[in-house]
């Protein structure tokens, strides 16, 4: 039998984080189910009730609670109707005409009447006290479902921007997306579960009690139905868990593919790909069907089974009702409360029953969200505690070397300096190292081997927050967000003044753009900035560098996807930025690498030629060679 006491460590402790909500609800249900109970007694009495009203000879106090004999008196009696033993026998024959008047019913009849009175407002009562407590049982168990459900999220997306560059290197992002929505969603259940865990169990208890007061012997034979239905549920319950293991797999595979083809539209349709897409989706979608109709399978045996084994026990309690009946041992509405009784049972059992079903849906989700996030080995750079006063931005690189966690070699024995308000180009082939160089500053990865000093002080000395906020950074993939023009030029300056931010966008050419948008800075850009031509949005992620005033500018190909004429204009706002900060860029065109102070030639890792254009050209040496072909128009871009 699947114990959720013994849940996966992360559902109790977000259970825990949730107790007060879910005892509230928990206390609400028991309450309800408590009070469901009481009907039953309530409604043996009323049955008895309407059975001496149909004769008029029985005893007026045959079978009447003491509750019941307390109460009747609360309920106003008809004076005129109460008669002399004479006068009620005399109109005895014509109460029992069709159509006689009620004047003529005996004593016993009268009060049989006023109990069944007494017991259907009981009833009323306590169904009506019940649906305040059904109604805060709903409002608690889904408001602490929901707070359960926000509250991993919000761990999951704090874990997400912990977790190290490589973790999105070797994970798809809808994968990462069908964590945070799907398996979110199957966890929230958790708090339902422990409500029918520990409701359902009460609810069938309480009508056990019933039963043992009507005839103790009938409950015997209700207990002992409940081992085969344990068998069940658990032998059933371990295939549910491997079942839904793989559709939440599944669902996320899922997930991955519309994310990237909806990421890919233009590539698809340039290639006119669409139908070996959709190929591809619907196998997907098949398989997912696949898998959920195997759960689906597992879930529908379930609730018949524990319904047909309650009523296997509900036939046998009849028929052993029927023939105590016929023995004068039971009466009619002590069988229909017993039914009801275990009627109550069978709901608990039901309950019960979703509850393991639960249990392994939850688990599950746990158990993945473990394994796909939570489990994942956070940034392992160590972060110091030095923040620098007031640097000048001076960066130096001493024998470093640095390999990937798979052992692929980057860079070996790469030293150079990029002394304080100077700029150093990098040039060299794809995949040479150039793109490391600028993690490796960063602190994205720490290096092998080596040293990373920032005015003299090693990298892994300093602050890891507060070093990349000295840092303005544009990236080989310009990446806008969601938003207006203002919100992403301010992501890495929220404090930054307007002047501040509108003279950056004057440096990048932006203001241009600004001014022919119909609402200027808080024009929304869509998603990935799709509104803008690629040129655009580079100037965007140049201005939005350069809002934060950095002390030291690392650019990645930053004038890549300019035309012509963006790129004069960038290059002459670079060159008057450049003159106020350290700068390290990429460039694969030469002729921007030429405007560096520096220009570092790299190929595979190590780097072969390092100095001024003028002395890189005067050496002839590689770098010569790669210009003048360049120039030639031999090629447009280095690598």
């Amino acid at each position: 039998m699947a114990r959720w006491w013994h849940l996966h460590p992360l559902v109790w402790e977000d259970l825990r984080a949730q107790r007060r909500l879910i005892g509230l609800g928990i206390g609400c249900a028991l309450v309800a189910s408590l009070l469901t109970a009481a009907t039953i007694p309530l409604t043996e009495q009323a049955m008895a009730s309407i059975e001496r009203a149909s004769q008029p000879n029985a005893p007026a106090n045959s079978r009447r609670s003491p509750l019941l004999q307390q109460l009747a008196p609360l309920v106003p009696s008809n004076p005129a109707a109460e008669a002399s033993p004479a006068s009620a026998s005399e109109a005895g024959s014509s109460a029992s005409e069709p159509g006689g008047s009620g004047k003529g019913m005996t004593a016993s009849q009268r009060q049989a009447l006023r109990d069944l009175l007494v017991m259907c407002l009981l009833v009323v009562v306590v169904f009506g006290i019940k649906y305040f407590f059904t109604r805060g049982q709903t409002f608690f168990i889904t408001k602490a479902s929901a707070r359960l459900g926000t509250d991993l999220r919000l761990r999951l997306f704090g874990k997400l921007q912990r977790l190290p560059l490589r973790y999105y290197n070797d994970k798809r992002t809808g994968s990462i997306q069908s964590a945070l929505t799907n398996d979110v969603n199957v966890y929230a259940n958790a708090v339902g579960m422990v409500r029918d865990g520990i409701d359902g169990p009460f609810r069938a208890i309480a009508a056990l009690v019933a039963i043992i007061w009507m005839q103790w012997q009938l409950a015997l034979l209700a207990i002992l139905f409940i081992p085969v239905l344990a068998w069940f549920v658990n032998r059933n319950g371990r295939r549910m868990k491997a079942a839904q293991a793989v559709v939440q797999d599944d669902l996320s595979d899922l997930n991955a593919m519309a994310n990237e083809a909806l990421q890919g539209t233009r590539v698809i349709k340039a290639f006119a790909a669409e139908q070996r897409i959709s190929d591809l989706y619907s196998g997907l979608v098949e398989r997912a069907f696949g898998s959920q109709i195997q759960a689906a399978r597992r879930f529908a045996a379930l609730r018949p089974m524990v319904e047909f084994i309650g009523a296997v026990s509900l036939a046998a309690i009849l028929y052993i009702c029927g023939w105590m009946a016929a023995q004068g041992m039971l009466v009619v509405s002590q069988i229909v409360a017993l039914t009801l009784a275990m009627d109550q049972i069978n709901q608990g059992a039901r309950s019960f029953a979703n509850m393991n079903n639960t249990y392994n849906q939850v688990t599950a989700a746990a158990e993945r969200l473990q394994r796909e996030v939570l489990e994942v080995e956070e940034e392992p750079l160590q972060s110091g505690a030095k923040q620098l006063a007031n640097i000048t931005g001076n960066v130096e690189f001493r024998n470093v070397s640095f390999a990937y966690p798979d052992g692929t070699l980057a860079l070996q024995d790469m030293s150079f300096t990029i002394p304080a308000g100077t700029s150093l180009a990098l040039v060299g082939p794809s995949g040479a190292g150039k793109s490391t160089i600028a993690d490796l500053l960063l602190r994205f990865y720490d290096p092998t081997e080596g040293q990373i000093l920032l005015d003299g002080v090693d990298l892994r000395d300093l602050d890891l927050g507060w070093l990349r906020k000295q840092f303005g950074v544009v990236p080989q993939q310009t990446f806008l967000f969601a938003g207006t023009i203002e919100d992403n030029l301010r992501l890495g300056a929220v404090d930054a003044s307007a002047e501040q931010v509108e003279r950056a966008a004057a440096q990048a050419h932006v203001d241009a753009l600004v001014a022919r948008m119909p609402e200027g800075m808080q024009t929304q850009l869509g998603e990935r900035g799709t509104r803008l031509s690629g040129g655009e949005m580079q100037r965007l992620a140049i201005a939005r560098a350069l809002a934060r005033d950095p002390k030291v500018l690392v650019m990645d190909e930053a004038t890549s996807n300019l035309d012509a004429v963006s790129e004069k204009y960038v290059t002459e706002a670079l060159d008057q930025v450049m003159t106020e900060r350290t700068t390290l860029f990429i460039a694969h065109r030469l002729t921007t690498a030429s405007r560096a102070s520096c220009i570092a030639v790299i190929r595979k890792g190590e780097l072969i030629e390092i100095g001024s254009h003028a002395d890189l050209m005067a050496k002839d040496g590689v770098y010569a060679s790669m210009f003048h072909a360049f120039t030639a128009g031999a090629m447009d871009e280095v690598g």
